[in-house]
């Protein structure tokens, strides 16, 4: 296998490569762009993951204090349980949204055959 990337042939001339050739280059370009974009995103987002796990934390909210032992302060059970709930909810739509392994599988599937 090439030991080339995509960015290897940017500055290029694919004037010598099929129509189809240069389609493929074109798309894997866009989808490189774009999962570029996402892991910018994701990284955001696991930083604000930190920040908020750290405010719970420090404002006594957690159940994880009160596992660790610690006091914490009296907050709305029903409002807590809705506030996890639909971050647990969020993180496995994006987990199942990104699909990381079954896409990994059919890209080695299209290159190795």
């Amino acid at each position: 296998m090439s030991e080339k990337t995509l960015y290897d042939f940017e500055n290029e001339n694919l004037n010598d490569y099929k129509p189809i050739e240069k389609e493929a280059f074109r798309k894997a370009v866009e989808l490189n762009d774009k999962l570029i974009d996402a892991k910018t995103i994701l990284e955001e987002i696991s930083y604000g993951w930190e920040e908020y796990i750290a405010f719970l934390e420090d404002e006594k909210i957690s159940k994880y204090c009160e596992f660790k032992g610690q006091d914490t302060i009296d907050f709305d059970d029903e409002l807590l349980n809705a506030i996890v709930k639909t971050l647990k909810q969020s993180l496995n739509n994006a987990n199942k949204a990104i699909g990381y392994n079954s896409k990994k599988i059919k890209i080695n599937r299209a290159i190795d055959g």
